[in-house]
């Protein structure tokens, strides 16, 4: 025992950062614990998208140039909130949320969860990771 505390007494810094890492590892897993909505890959959006989902594409403008998911309702991140009364028929929908690497879709994903929309889905990776896959893209 007298050994840790000579390493703590030795090293402060690489303690303390210790403790720093181990802090936002557990912040990091209690949130993915009591998230609300599902991360999904895009194989798993594939089988939703099949069984009548509502995809919502939050990418900005800018980024359409690459493509959309075929049936895709596209709405800017900054407008989802302003812009949920179009889209809250679909509240009982199941609900797959996209930007383009799948950070963006996250925070409207709570959003949607929010505002009564049931089951909500991300795409892990985003539009990204559905092009990485091969699936099928729309260009406009």
């Amino acid at each position: 025992m007298d050994a840790y505390f000579n390493f703590i007494s030795n090293n402060p810094i690489l303690f303390i950062l210790f403790f720093v890492i181990l802090s936002f590892i557990i912040f990091n897993e209690y949130k993915t614990i009591t998230q609300k909505y599902k991360d999904i890959s895009p194989q798993d959006a594939v089988f939703l998208i099949n069984d009548d989902a509502f995809i919502l594409d939050v990418r900005e403008n800018s980024e359409l140039t690459e493509g959309i998911i075929k049936n895709s309702k596209h709405v800017n991140f900054s407008s989802v909130q302003t812009s949920l009364d179009s889209i809250k028929k679909y509240c009982n929908k199941a609900t797959i949320v996209y930007c383009k690497s799948g950070v963006k879709s996250a925070t409207i994903s709570n959003l949607l969860i929010k505002n009564g929309f049931n089951n909500v889905y991300s795409i892990k990776g985003g539009f990204q990771a559905w092009v990485t896959d091969s699936l099928p893209i729309v260009k406009k």
